[in-house]
């Protein structure tokens, strides 16, 4: 009795191990990819500052090869908001996130996914995959979203050279179809923010006559399945562009 329960057992337990194997060799493990985030802040404005001549975004890439990823290069998403505040709470708690787990990408994925953030692009250049492609060097990136007087024009330079290689100065658009500049006081009525948007917030109170964008940065690359993959998120600051 006790040899042919123990046969049976015996028996059982190499077609367990043997689905165990089989299932195993079929489906895989999860790989799971770490990119290096751009980590190196120059310049980080805030909304509440009243030099407007300070309001300018300045960073360093950080880009490197990697084994089994395609590094495509450097992105940085946008949002506008209505409320200083609904900014403050929703950058708060991308922060908190990101810090929480360095080598997550889920900081992006919600930054991307559940705050609906949008990739900045330069006029004439919204083709491209990413904001700063990957050239084998570190970066330094220059980002201003609107003119304030001639000194200081919105534009996007790279190493203090306009992005691209561009012979004249590019300007920071919005990831919308007719590609409007963040210049909202002197483009056409029907191209500033408005309610319905992809790239807007107007939720929450505000008294004043400001839009509020805050600005993130973050490393992209690819998979052997053309699947997009997200480093951590890097906070680059905030901004106050008058309304009208």
């Amino acid at each position: 009795m006790n040899k042919v329960f123990c046969r049976k057992r015996l028996l059982f337990s190499l077609i367990f191990t043997g689905y165990l194997i089989l299932f195993n060799t079929a489906c895989g493990l999860d790989t799971f990819y770490v990119l290096d985030a751009p980590t190196n802040v120059v310049h980080k404005p805030e909304h509440g500052a009243i030099d407007f001549a300070t309001s300018y975004f300045e960073f360093y890439t950080t880009d490197k090869e990697y084994e089994s990823i395609k590094f495509l290069g450097t992105d940085v998403y946008y949002k506008i908001y209505k409320s200083s505040a609904r900014l403050d709470s929703e950058v708060n708690d991308l922060e908190n996130l990101a810090s929480r787990d360095q080598s997550s990408s889920n900081a992006a994925e919600k930054l991307i996914t559940s705050y609906r953030y949008q990739p900045l692009r330069g006029a004439g250049h919204d083709d491209v995959s990413v904001l700063i492609p990957s050239d084998g060097s570190d970066d330094k990136v220059y980002i201003r979203l609107s003119d304030y007087t001639s000194t200081y024009p919105a534009q996007i330079t790279v190493n203090n050279d306009n992005i691209y290689g561009s012979g004249s100065r590019v300007i920071p658009v919005r990831n919308l179809s007719n590609k409007p500049s963040f210049n909202f006081s002197t483009i056409a009525a029907d191209l500033r923010p408005k309610s319905g948007d992809v790239d807007v917030s107007d939720s929450g109170s505000s008294s004043d006559n400001y839009w509020y964008v805050s600005l993130f940065a973050l490393a992209i690359g690819q998979d052997s399945t053309y699947s997009p993959i997200y480093s951590n998120i890097l906070y680059l600051g905030s901004v106050r562009i008058s309304a009208e």
